[in-house]
């Protein structure tokens, strides 16, 4: 896919990873002119380099807030607290490729021995849930509804919390929310060390309240460590002539991945299998150029990548693409999927060559497939969920707009009509990095509808699915198979 260089780096180093605890941090106060600088370099970097910066904003709205946000820098102020005008700065923007990187000091905080809040949290239907318990009190199991935290309830907190959140247009929060959780009360709330818990057991009706430690850096990373989803598995199903690949992410190294799906399909051909289903429901993004190496699997018909793209051209982006380690391998990957493609290097000109200020257009992108012994031929499902970005969401649209497969699950999160392909840049003097978007994609079907890619059978898992573990879209799709109903 020529016109898609890289939808995310994935270089999330969201909320929570920077560089002191919030009372030394807050003892160092920056120049209040070193500040605006930073401000007003911030503001005229995004205009220079996001080819629509007011997409899912008005301009003069935005124009007006960040006006009131740089009045609000009047005096020497902690990094900190100027990283809480940068995030609320971003969040107007509405799209998720464009971010400020650091914590604000949360991650040094729990490293010098700080307590953060032990659970890893769930979102769903306004209600705030224990996904995950990092702490020593096993009564908090998966599904306690929490209530409220050091006596502040949750829906207020929520609040609170919403104009720090990079939220997309269709307004889901609940993945940005999670992630950021912990570090958000440490922020806005300095709630640290002990927490009074307010919550409901499941399939209780009592409210009771509990005050517990919260958990070190170390505890807190060893669990995560042994809950992270794998990059990319596979598993066969003979009774069921099925196949399942899983997919978490595509920022995989070209060659790794290349390998992987022989692999894969070599199985599928062998085996005879006639029902393909490739999860993507947890499916983070990545490098948006490996999207058409799968699909170069599931149809020999030319189908639409995209309807139209346009990238704009700056000096930032051409310093970024030219220096920064993690763009420049971005580049390298991309060119072993797509090779000495015109419409590639015409791209890739874009960021290293064109004169800044250039928007450079490409029109709609037919991708014919190349010859593929091992091509799939049966039917394709595709799992999609809130949790599907970037180049998940990418995939996912290629599959419905060309309809090449079934769609079945929630909406994605994100828009697949997205602004994308990243580029980073720095601060001068706080040195903060900010991640901003260089080009503009139209889905493949040629509309936006700002909403996420819609399923062909939109399965939604419910409250009681989640705390007994029961997957409801993937029985919903076996349902399917065995009834051979498919889009």
């Amino acid at each position: 896919m020529k016109n898609y260089l890289i939808l995310t780096a994935t270089i999330i180093i969201a909320l929570c990873k920077i560089s002191f605890a919030q009372d030394a941090v807050n003892k160092v106060l920056i120049d209040q002119d070193l500040l605006l600088a930073d401000y007003d370099f911030l503001l005229k970097t995004l205009g220079e380099t996001h080819p629509n910066l007011y997409a899912y904003i008005p301009k003069d709205e935005f124009l007006e807030k960040t006006k009131s946000f740089r009045a609000s820098i009047n005096k020497p102020m902690s990094k900190t607290d100027f990283y809480k005008i940068l995030y609320q700065t971003i969040a107007l923007v509405k799209q998720g490729h464009t971010m400020v990187f650091g914590d604000a000091g949360y991650r040094e905080f729990l490293k010098s021995g700080g307590l953060a809040f032990p659970f890893k949290i769930s979102y769903n239907s306004d209600h705030i849930y224990v996904d995950e318990n990092y702490s020593t009190h096993s009564d908090f199991v998966k599904g306690t509804e929490i209530i409220a935290v050091n006596r502040v309830p949750v829906n207020k907190i929520v609040d609170e919390f919403t104009p720090y959140l990079r939220v997309r247009p269709n307004g889901y929060i609940g993945g940005t929310l999670s992630y950021n959780w912990g570090g958000l009360l440490w922020l806005l709330y300095d709630f640290s060390d002990q927490f009074t818990m307010s919550y409901v057991l499941p399939n209780k009706h009592i409210i009771q309240t509990k005050t517990i430690d919260g958990v070190g850096y170390e505890q807190i990373k060893n669990k995560t460590k042994s809950s992270e989803n794998k990059d990319f598995e596979f598993e066969l199903d003979p009774e069921r002539n099925t196949a399942l690949l899983t997919l978490n992410t595509f920022q995989l190294d070209f060659d790794r991945y290349d390998s992987l799906l022989v692999q894969v399909f070599t199985e599928i051909q062998k085996n005879e299998i006639e029902n393909l289903i490739i999860d993507v429901r947890k499916n983070k993004g990545g490098n948006g150029n490996l999207v058409g190496t799968l699909l170069n699997y599931l149809t020999d018909q030319p189908y639409c990548a995209g309807s139209e793209s346009q990238v704009k051209t700056s000096e930032a982006t051409k310093l970024c693409y030219t220096t920064h380690p993690v763009l420049v391998n971005a580049i390298e990957q991309a060119r072993k999927a797509e090779g000495d493609n015109p419409e590639f290097l015409k791209l890739v000109d874009c960021f290293m060559e064109a004169e800044p200020g250039t928007i450079t257009t490409f029109p709609k992108e037919i991708i014919t497939p190349e010859e593929n012994k091992l091509r799939f031929k049966g039917q394709l499902y595709v799992l999609t969920s809130k949790n599907t970005f970037s180049a998940g969401t990418l995939f996912s649209v290629q599959v419905k707009d060309n309809k090449l497969g079934t769609i079945v699950g929630e909406d994605t999160s994100d828009n697949p009509t997205m602004y994308a392909c990243i580029m980073l840049f720095e601060l001068p003097n706080t040195k903060i990095n900010i991640q901003n978007s260089a080009q503009y994609s139209l889905r493949p079907g040629g509309f936006d509808d700002q909403r996420g890619v819609l399923p062909d059978f939109k399965v939604e898992p419910t409250y009681y699915d989640y705390i007994n573990n029961y997957d409801r879209v993937m029985n919903y799709t076996y349902w399917l198979i065995d009834e051979g109903i498919s889009n």
